[in-house]
């Protein structure tokens, strides 16, 4: 029998997210329009050092701002095949970035984070690289230790129920519920 279950955390937009996403949209289109002008003298034959950095400086203000209203829109999928564990990011609906693969099997515990491991794990030495992929805060939060590739790791992340049961199948003894 195949096991599949796919689902998306998303995170709960409250208003400052909301604000930030329109004023950054704002602040695009105008240091965009300012580093099109600064542009514009240029080829139009004024060129000197002040209209070459307020180009630079407006486009690169209009690219910070494209980047900080895409990463107010993120959601993760978590994609659960078989006993593989794939996360992946979604950008504003447009964008999707594979973050992680792992074996169920390889995890040495996935336990709500209220458990008394958790504060143990966060300050363990041995653990090389910690991955958060979680957005929203709160009991539905999990944590899982694994090895892969001789490098053991932390995940932080928030899979609902079902997807906690089908760890359980693949890997009993190590699958802790709240």
């Amino acid at each position: 029998m195949d096991y599949f279950h796919e689902e998306s955390v998303t995170k709960i937009n409250s208003g400052l997210n909301s604000v930030i996403y329109v004023i950054c949209y704002i602040g695009m289109i105008i240091f965009g329009l300012f580093a099109l002008q600064g542009l514009a003298s240029i080829m139009n034959g004024i060129i000197n050092i002040s209209n070459i950095i307020f180009m630079l400086v407006c486009g690169g203000l209009a690219y910070g701002c494209f980047v900080l209203k895409n990463n107010q829109r993120i959601e993760y999928d978590y994609t659960f095949t078989n006993g593989i564990l794939d996360i992946a990011k979604i950008i504003n609906n447009s964008k999707r970035k594979k973050l992680l693969s792992v074996d169920i099997k390889d995890f040495e515990v996935i336990a709500p984070i209220s458990d008394e491991g958790f504060k143990r794990m966060l300050h363990h030495k041995g653990i090389q690289k910690r991955y958060n992929y979680f957005l929203n805060r709160g009991p539905r939060l999990y944590y899982g230790i694994f090895t892969q590739d001789g490098v053991k790791s932390m995940l932080v992340f928030e899979p609902s129920d079902k997807l906690v049961e089908l760890f359980k199948i693949f890997n009993p003894r190590n699958v802790k519920t709240k």
